[in-house]
């Protein structure tokens, strides 16, 4: 059988259409860096490429809660360690104004000290992040520490309260695992010791000058540091499990962005080369289709 003209033009002019199609095709997952940019292209990897991203994207969440939880541990940790540095140093005028030494005005000097590193504590335990107080529970607008009667002075009779609540926030780390990110301000500082009641005692003993009062409270200004460590410890624990979470969410996103990669991601090298060959065989295929679109019965007289 003689192909006629007609037949070998359509011919030819299918062979362009599947190479232009083609060529488009490399030329976008050149574009892109894809493999497939549309469902048609790969069907049976559409649905392992929708898998990885869901979970990329449920990475990104728990990395984003993680780093947010352990932002607030550090700012936390912070805070506690400047409220055990200061009991240290009640601690260390505790001692150092029961030798005998000081004179009554040493002594309220001493005590207005006390009185300074008492707003300190107030400071630090009303601390804020984010406009949230970090020590008042679940209740995060409200300040968690007050003093009976805010238009007093702070003492014996006008004490300081908690006004929070024992409210757990806790932050989702990995499905369906919780931690628990704040610390209560009633169980940091009147848990066991009440350590505001204990610096008012102590700043009211030296204004006293009553030495063997203040050597009475040595002791529980050390249990109230101990407090302190106590909780630090614990929120360090805290800290430690958030670091290791984050370190799993990072590498179950480098997994699935592998995984994803594998099928969706196109290999340049390779499609540039073939995009080439592509691009000579369409420009050869023109040129014979520009031949043979020439010829004429006039050719063949």
């Amino acid at each position: 059988m003689r192909a006629t003209e007609t037949t070998t033009y359509r011919s030819l002019q299918s062979f362009l259409d599947r190479t232009s199609d083609t060529l488009a095709s490399l030329q976008l997952q050149a574009a892109t860096g894809k493999r497939v940019n549309r469902p048609s292209d790969d069907p049976t990897a559409i649905s392992p490429i929708l898998s990885a991203r869901t979970q990329i994207q449920s990475s990104d969440r728990y990395i984003e809660t993680i780093e947010t939880g352990l932002d607030r541990i550090d700012n936390m940790d912070g805070y506690l360690d400047g409220i055990e540095n200061n009991l240290v140093r009640l601690k260390e005028i505790a001692i150092a104004t029961t030798n005998g030494s000081l004179n009554a005005q040493d002594m309220s000097t001493y005590a207005d000290e006390v009185g300074q590193i008492r707003e300190a504590l107030m400071d630090a335990g009303n601390a804020q992040i984010d406009g949230k107080y970090l020590f008042s529970g679940f209740s995060e607008k409200t300040a968690p520490f007050v003093a009976t009667d805010p238009s007093l002075p702070v003492s014996s009779t006008n004490p300081i309260i908690y006004a929070g609540d024992s409210g757990s926030v806790e932050f989702e780390i990995a499905p369906n695992e919780l931690i628990e990110v704040n610390l209560s301000g009633d169980e940091l500082m009147f848990g066991g010791v009440d350590i505001f009641s204990l610096v008012t005692s102590l700043e009211e003993e030296l204004q006293a000058n009553n030495q063997t009062g203040v050597q009475a409270l040595i002791d529980p200004l050390e249990d109230a540091a101990n407090q302190i460590r106590s909780q630090r410890s614990l929120k360090g624990n805290v800290g430690r499990r958030l670091d290791t979470a984050l370190s799993n969410m990072e590498q179950i996103k480098i997994d699935m962005e592998e995984y994803r990669s594998r099928y969706e991601d196109a290999d340049l090298l390779e499609t540039i080369t073939e995009m080439q060959k592509q691009e000579q065989s369409f420009e050869a295929a023109l040129s014979v289709t520009g031949k043979v679109s020439e010829l004429s019965i006039l050719d063949y007289i």
